[in-house]
């Protein structure tokens, strides 16, 4: 397989290992970090009253730019014995990435809207068109105020609600933090900026041929905002994606066995 023996570290989190899962099952040797972890609102009850006013027609669009978003308002809507999905003729979806958009379908939540340009906040800010009515954007608490404000200046009323928390997850053991200065890898992929921020923080030295992969631009962006050299940058914010870009990182021959599970998109 083109990855065996290539030593690579891969962010995880408590609920998302399956990327590198693939990735060791090509037989890469993998050293999995959970460098952040996903936790609830600061405020549940905001995010309550958000999601059943959701259910109920209350919104023209919701602006979604995270699956931990969906999957939270999500387990409201089940806890009041009700579905995300619930047909609202009049309530429309605006979301990137795959893994969103994946975890939409799997909730029974229809797309209307996906970015042409590119699969961010910004690319639902220039798609989504001007109108006057309401717009719910569920988010984590590290996002920006991109989606709220570019949707405001188009006329829309933006109910920004913190739907999920990213904190800080374990890190790396002293190990780890040894590989990445002493050239013990091959390649350390990053998928969001948030990771980016935490790695630079917890691995201050990298060696100069371990190759560092970004999962796409806003990734990459956090990354060199933290000080990181970025060698390869994924062209699509998925997991395929960043797949392309390791092995262009590496020069590893393309094989279409390769690991594609969706991922988060760019934005944790």
């Amino acid at each position: 397989m083109s990855l065996a023996g290539r030593r690579l570290l891969v962010p995880v989190t408590a609920e998302r290992t399956a990327f590198a899962d693939d990735l060791a099952g090509e037989g890469a040797l993998v050293t999995p970090v959970a460098f952040i972890a996903i936790a609830g609102p600061a405020d549940p009850a905001a995010l309550e009253a958000a999601t059943l006013a959701w259910l109920d027609g209350a919104y023209d669009w919701m602006a979604v730019t995270s699956r931990n978003a969906v999957l939270a308002m999500d387990r409201i809507a089940r806890a009041h014995g009700r579905t995300l999905g619930e047909p609202q003729p009049a309530s429309r979806v605006a979301t990137v990435g795959e893994a969103t958009r994946g975890v939409c379908a799997d909730v029974g939540l229809a797309v209307d809207l996906v970015p042409t340009a590119r699969q961010d906040a910004r690319g639902i800010v220039a798609d989504l068109p001007e109108g006057d009515g309401r717009v719910l954007a569920p988010l984590g608490n590290l996002a920006s105020p991109v989606l709220e404000r570019g949707l405001a200046r188009k006329g829309w009323h933006v109910d920004a609600v913190e739907a999920y928390r990213t904190v800080d997850g374990p890190g790396p053991d002293d190990a780890t933090v040894a590989a990445v200065a002493d050239g013990g890898l091959d390649a350390v992929l990053l998928t969001s900026g948030s990771v980016a921020e935490r790695f630079a923080a917890a691995c201050p030295t990298v060696a100069p041929g371990t190759r560092i992969v970004a999962i796409g631009r806003t990734t990459e962006a956090g990354a060199r905002a933290a000080g990181l050299r970025v060698d390869a940058v994924a062209t699509t914010p998925s997991y395929g994606g960043i797949r392309a870009a390791l092995d262009a990182a590496l020069d590893v021959p393309a094989d279409p066995g390769s690991a594609t599970t969706t991922a988060e998109g760019d934005h944790a």
